[in-house]
């Protein structure tokens, strides 16, 4: 269940909605030079963030703090994130199933210590699906978590 900002031990340092990561990350694609980017807002279903590159095209499956009609003083409780977490992680391996060899896959969440935390908690098989991590900052700079095996790529497509 959603919990109010003032109730939790240690507070967000930021509260960020899932259409916030989707813009920051769609801003983040265009100023890197991908294009026909496109993202979702309010209660769209499909693909969070899309864009094309030098014949490459990434796929992103985002996450908020909190829900895109709360309002800023509720966040997701740690159950709900853990949720959240998985079903990001699932619907990315989904699309690897089903997409092209020249595919980038990309989990964006806001920069959140408890979100952190969740994602580390199975960051060895998220290297080995090869899933770029984006970490969207309260200004809405993003941070790349990658692995090793992907970071030519990610240097050859200017996003690192």
């Amino acid at each position: 269940m959603p919990v109010r900002v003032e109730k939790m031990r240690v507070p967000d340092p930021f509260i960020m909605n899932e259409d916030e990561v989707n813009k920051a990350v769609a801003v983040y694609l265009v100023k890197h030079g991908f294009q026909n980017v496109k993202y979702l807002k309010g209660n769209e279903t499909g693909i969070d963030v899309y864009g094309e590159k030098d014949g490459w095209s990434i796929y992103v499956e985002s996450k908020g703090s909190h829900a895109n009609n709360h309002g800023k003083d509720t966040v997701f409780d740690s159950n709900q994130i853990k949720t959240h977490t998985y079903m990001q992680i699932c619907k990315l391996m989904e699309l690897r199933n089903t997409l092209p060899a020249k595919t980038i896959l990309v989990m964006a969440n806001p920069n959140i210590v408890r979100i952190k935390e969740r994602v580390e908690k199975v960051n060895t098989p998220l290297k080995q699906l090869e899933f770029i991590q984006f970490w969207v900052e309260e200004d809405g700079r993003v941070l790349i978590n990658s692995p090793e095996s992907c970071a030519g790529l990610l240097l050859q497509l200017d996003l690192i």
